[in-house]
């Protein structure tokens, strides 16, 4: 979707009419027990939460994330 979304804001004559929901979710991967894990999860928690990261994805895609998307939503760290 980024992709699509960054290339469309350029092209009047295209939009963006539907996002297919596919359910892929994508992270970031850290050796068991780093701590690092839980600052970074923390900061990305944080962007979203006071909407510094809906603001980058507006600057840069023209158009605000879906509210249900996860440059939105705060998830739980998977155990």
């Amino acid at each position: 979707m980024p992709t699509t979304t960054y290339y469309v804001q350029d092209h009047d004559d295209l939009v963006v009419v539907e996002r297919i929901p596919t359910g892929e979710q994508y992270s970031m991967m850290f050796a068991k027990g780093n701590p690092l894990r839980d600052q970074c999860n923390e900061v990305i928690s944080t962007l979203k939460q006071d909407n510094t990261l809906a603001a980058i994805h507006e600057k840069w895609f023209g158009v605000a994330p879906d509210p249900d998307t996860s440059t939105v939503v705060v998830q739980p760290v998977p155990e």
